[in-house]
């Protein structure tokens, strides 16, 4: 990852620079990974009968 593409991702979740010393690396991308999941749909959900087959 360069330096230009992590502020890119910081500037699209909305983290100040200041807000950076208080974050790692890892958790901001971490945010990032999660942010984008939250658009993804899941087309099956399990009920319990499912998980009483498994």
């Amino acid at each position: 990852m360069t330096t230009p593409l992590f502020m890119l991702r910081t500037a699209q979740l909305g983290v100040s620079i200041g807000d950076m010393d208080l974050l790692t690396i890892g958790l901001i991308m971490d945010m990032y990974t999660e942010s984008t999941n939250d658009n993804a749909k899941y087309p099956d959900m399990a009920t319990q009968n499912d998980f009483d087959k498994f």
